[in-house]
């Protein structure tokens, strides 16, 4: 009877733990199970035993008297010798022993210290680190205090993993050290491996990797003795991320898969995931991307049966950046937003940041560059707000902020951004990272024309790049192609980009591919094999297929259309040409603020360019006039379109306050600069040479035009795009009177055309002369004119010869066609280099030839399109007066002439503001009633960042006095004429380049027009102080006899010619006038 008793109460122990898990489950089989199950139990389940020993010691210690204790130790001397005989370890039945001789205080001593230390654990994530670190010391000061070494070391071990948390990794490293030392005395497997382990993965953040791996077999050895497989996969795990670092990627592949084995054997879903997600990128890296794809959604899986949402985001993330490098862009798209869904409700906030971040990524491959923008600088708030983002984070935001600025073609920033991220990258050891921004940087130098610069940095990314993806190092190679063709290395480059090629074909990169099939067929264009380019780039059109990639698809369209175009099959060059111009326009269509895609635009003029040829070429005359309206002054035509929006920002809000800061930056460092003016009589300011000040004052200067860009998209007016409408030929030949012309030049690489039209015609001319030479010859005219010609040469001044060349090449094929027949006035558009060029001095060859403003009435506009607007504008109100502005009047004498003769002539209308009153505050409050506004006072160009061009008035507290560029954009003026009278003042540059190809120009002249002045006359170069006042009171003496501001000023310029003292062309030349009117 007493043998069925037996057998009934063990079945009643199996089944009562078998409805129990985990501790309780071990706990129940040492009080009542037979002892071959419990030692089962614990072979299968030893991470369970120390908390189960744990529970039972503190049921004994919660006993009454001794005899109510009996049967938990009891329980855990068989507990402890289960875990001996499983494991071959006593450490647990030398425990149960010194438990037993403690006394009942102390006992309760050491149960409070391991209730402290699992109290901490909990702490860590309800409370955090600062609360769990001060629970686990109050742990170790208990065990302390009865020798409770075992515990001591346990407690020492979280202390450390607090101290990881919070990435202060010496304090970690000194208390796993301890905990090791401790654990190793007592000889405890499983503290001591824990801590090894630990200390391995303080080694794996600063980078020493070998020694790591060391330490990682270590704690392996150790964690095999006590049954730690729950350790022995995670640090089987970090050894496969030490190998894939080190660019092993089978050892690293064999880890992953231990790991994942020994977790899926336990049951274990989470770490299963993470073992499957590095799986996954293992072969990303490696560019086994079906693999990838398996193993991601495998983990999809594990995370969800372990209800974990935080991993099941992470791995749509990885899936998202997956099919990026696939070019699955809608695929990306779509599992990143699902990504986002979740972080958004789960946090944390950093991968929120990290999600949106590569979002933007996706969108700038698509063309979406506004949404990119938009995606990182919420990115960029994230960080911002959480302040406490980790390095790599920073890093990659930092990168992509510089892929986007080359995508605007912003290379300033991008060079910044680029830095930052490579300075970043390094501090987080993440040598591919690093080597990403190389590459980058690498890019830029191609951008400048640096070839053998980009060449060397590109190669020392490939270096960088040795356990990166090989889709990135094809990337990098296909790079160092480029900067090899531009080298003339035809051999080597094609040698770089069908390696590349091989590669993205391998990894199944359409776009990749695509741009390198592009690549291949620049190198046949280049070497005269017409047939076999166009081969090659419908090859990569075909490759791309359908994919949204512009940036790829745009060069392959314009690449075939020349080619094309050069064996003459015009037609199917037209619909190729058009094409590129279509994806390049897609993509600017979507950046409503006009500036930055005027800048997106500064590189792709070409394709217009030879759209234009083409169709001239076919004999459309009004196409070809339509493609190069396309491409010239968009940013004016739009501006003018869109309307006037203040540009700076308004409130008290954080853009106020950082734009009012960023302008106080700027005034100290100008000041610093600025030198006492020069006796030279010119009116521009001497400016210092100190290096260090000027490039400070650079930076600062960018940062308000980031700023200002930044408020421009605040605005409700730029939530929509604005286009202005293109001109035709038909409506400029309405506006032309009988004895106008305009004529609009397109200079290409190959040739330059003229444009003429009339009241009644309209004809394309080529003029036999492509930029290069176009380009030299004015810059050499320009140096010999922005000085008095000095003493009679033998064969005239030396401006006479380049200005009869020019005469030559502009002019005289126009007049030869009878063209001007009867014409009166020119109004001219110029392009690229000839917007330096003064076409009033061209002149006829021969010592007496007349200049050109002697036989014609010349005015510039900056587009056929923009006249037409400008044209639109009214008169001023009736009543309008006259404002003449001459701040520095101490040392510029010739301007208090200049103001007093139109005071003289306009009498009671003339408002003059002389010295400390001639303010840009006193400028603000009348400007807007003024029919002339006329400043006669210094000016400054600013090449490199235009909008901080300026001419100077006069300074007031809180008012630095220079009227800026960006400054002009915000005047609200009514006026017919604004007179620059200042040095320089008619010159502007571009986004990318001193001269913008697309003729996006930025100035004074933009800015007054753009403000509301239907004519603006300004100055090419320095311009001498009592000359010009000369000059300046003749222009307003036929003003106000009621000439028109062309004829006036062309009158005005023919006085100075009959004046001996004033006939050097240095004195009249480089007044201009610009606008519709």
């Amino acid at each position: 009877m007493n043998g069925v008793l037996q057998v009934l109460s063990l079945l009643a122990a199996l089944a009562q733990a078998q409805a129990v898990g985990g501790p309780e489950r071990l706990r129940v089989l040492a009080r009542d199970g037979p002892q071959a199950a419990l030692i089962q139990e614990v072979r299968d389940h030893p991470d369970d035993v120390r908390d189960a020993l744990q529970q039972l010691f503190g049921l004994a210690a919660a006993a009454a008297v001794d005899s109510d204790a009996s049967l938990p130790l009891a329980a855990a001397d068989r507990l402890a010798s289960a875990y001996a005989v499983a494991w071959r370890d006593s450490f647990l039945v030398r425990q149960v022993s010194r438990f037993r001789r403690w006394s009942p205080a102390d006992r309760r001593v050491k149960v409070m210290a391991d209730s402290l230390r699992l109290a901490g654990n909990e702490a860590l994530g309800r409370n955090g680190v600062v609360a769990a670190v001060r629970l686990w010391r109050e742990s170790v000061r208990r065990a302390t205090g009865i020798g409770d070494t075992s515990a001591m070391a346990a407690a020492l071990g979280n202390i450390g993993r607090g101290f990881y948390e919070q990435s202060e990794l010496d304090s970690a490293e000194a208390n796993w050290t301890r905990s090791a030392d401790l654990a190793q005395g007592i000889v405890d497997f499983r503290t001591s491996g824990n801590a090894v382990g630990n200390l391995a993965s303080v080694k794996m953040d600063r980078g020493d990797l070998r020694q790591a791996e060391s330490l990682y077999v270590q704690a392996g050895a150790i964690r095999g003795r006590s049954g730690d497989t729950r350790g022995l996969a995670a640090d089987e795990n970090n050894r496969g991320l030490i190998a894939q670092t080190l660019g092993d990627f089978a050892v690293a592949r064999n880890a992953f898969e231990t790991a994942l084995a020994a977790n899926r054997r336990t049951g274990r879903r989470e770490p299963e995931a993470v073992n499957l997600i590095n799986l996954g990128n293992l072969g990303a890296i490696s560019g086994d991307y079906d693999a990838a794809a398996i193993r991601y959604h495998e983990a999809l899986t594990a995370y969800r049966a372990a209800s974990n949402r935080v991993g099941v985001a992470e791995t749509w993330h990885d899936i998202g950046l997956l099919r990026l490098t696939r070019g699955d862009y809608a695929g990306a798209t779509a599992a990143l937003l699902t990504a986002l869904r979740i972080y958004e409700v789960t946090g944390p906030a950093t991968d929120i940041a990290a999600v949106r971040r590569d979002l933007a990524n996706v969108r700038a491959a698509t063309g979406d560059l506004q949404g990119a923008l938009r995606e990182l600088q919420r990115a960029e708030t994230t960080v911002r707000r959480t302040g406490d983002a980790d390095v790599g984070l920073r890093a990659r935001l930092a990168l992509t902020r510089g892929d986007l600025a080359v995508l605007l073609n912003a290379p300033a920033d991008a060079d910044r951004a680029y830095a930052l991220a490579q300075l970043l990258y390094r501090r987080a050891n993440d040598g591919a990272g690093e080597a990403e921004a190389v590459q980058g940087r690498g890019y830029l130098f191609l951008l400048r024309e640096e070839y053998a610069r980009a060449r060397d940095v590109l190669e020392q990314a490939l270096r960088g790049q040795g356990s990166s993806d090989p889709r990135s190092r094809a990337l990098t190679r296909l790079l160092v192609g480029y900067a090899l063709r531009a080298s003339d290395d035809t051999a080597g480059s094609r040698r770089a980009v069908t390696m590349a090629l091989d590669t993205l074909r391998a990894v199944g990169d359409a776009a990749g591919e695509a741009a390198a099939l592009g690549t291949l067929a620049d190198l046949a264009a280049r070497a005269g094999t017409g047939l076999t380019a166009e081969s090659l780039y419908r090859r990569g059109l075909d490759r791309l297929g359908s994919a949204p990639a512009p940036s790829v698809s745009w060069p392959l369209h314009a690449g075939l259309g020349e080619a094309l175009r050069s064996r003459g099959a015009l037609p199917d060059a037209v619909t190729e040409l058009q094409a590129a111009a279509a994806d390049v326009e897609r993509v600017a269509v979507r950046l409503p603020l006009e500036q930055r895609r005027a800048s997106y635009l500064a590189d792709k003029w070409d394709v217009y360019a030879e759209l234009a040829l083409a169709e001239r070429a076919r004999g459309r005359v009004e196409a070809a006039f339509a493609a190069s309206e396309r491409m010239r002054a968009r940013q004016m035509l739009d501006l003018l379109a869109r309307g006037r929006i203040v540009w700076t920002a308004g409130g008290e809000d954080s853009l106020r306050s950082r734009e009012q800061d960023l302008r106080l930056r700027i005034s100290d460092l100008t000041r610093r600069l600025e030198d006492p003016p020069t006796d030279e009589g010119l009116r521009e300011p001497s400016v210092g040479a100190a290096a260090a000040v000027r490039e400070a004052l650079a930076r600062a200067q960018t940062a308000y035009a980031e700023l200002l860009a930044a408020v421009q998209e605040t605005k409700p007016e730029h939530a929509h795009l604005v286009e202005g409408k293109g001109a035709t030929l038909r409506e400029v030949t309405h506006r032309l009177a009988s004895n106008e012309a305009l004529l609009e030049y397109l200079v290409t690489d190959s040739t330059t055309l003229v444009f003429v039209v009339t009241s009644d015609t309209a004809v394309a001319l080529d003029l036999g002369i492509g930029r290069h030479a176009l380009a030299s010859l004015v810059d050499f005219t320009r140096g010999a004119l922005t000085r008095p010609a000095r003493g009679a040469a033998a064969d005239g001044p030396s401006w006479r010869a380049p200005l009869e060349r020019l005469h030559r090449y502009l002019i005289e094929p126009i007049e030869a066609a009878g063209l001007l027949r009867g014409k009166r006035a020119l109004v001219i558009a110029p392009h690229a280099e000839l917007h330096y060029l003064p076409f009033a001095a061209l002149r006829r060859a021969g010592a007496s030839a007349p200049f050109l403003v002697e036989r014609y009435v010349v005015t510039s506009v900056p587009s056929a399109s923009v006249w037409l607007r400008l044209r639109e504008r009214g008169d001023p109100a009736p009543g309008a007066g006259v404002l003449a502005l001459a701040p520095r009047v101490d040392v510029l004498p010739g301007t208090r002439i200049e103001v007093g003769s139109i005071a003289r002539l306009y009498g009671s209308r003339t408002r003059v503001l002389l010295g400390a009153r001639a303010t840009k505050r006193a400028l603000r409050a009348t400007a807007s009633a003024q029919r002339i506004i006329h400043f006669a006072t210094y000016g400054v160009l600013n090449k490199h960042n235009p909008l901080f061009s300026f001419v100077e008035l006069a300074p007031q507290p809180g008012e630095d006095g220079r009227l800026e560029v960006h400054e002009v954009f915000d005047l609200d003026l009514h006026a017919r004429l604004v007179v620059l009278s200042a040095c320089q003042t008619a010159l502007g540059a571009g986004s990318l380049a001193d001269v913008p190809a697309g003729d996006d120009w930025v100035g004074l002249v933009e800015g007054f027009l753009y403000a509301g002045s239907a004519n603006v006359m300004a100055t090419l170069w320095p311009v001498e102080d009592r000359a010009t006042a000369g000059l300046i009171e003749r222009f307003y003496t036929e003003l106000a006899a009621g000439r028109p501001e062309g004829e006036a000023l062309a009158i005005a310029q023919r006085l100075n010619l009959r004046n001996s003292s004033t006939a050097d062309p240095f004195y009249w030349a480089g007044f201009t006038l610009s606008g519709g009117r």
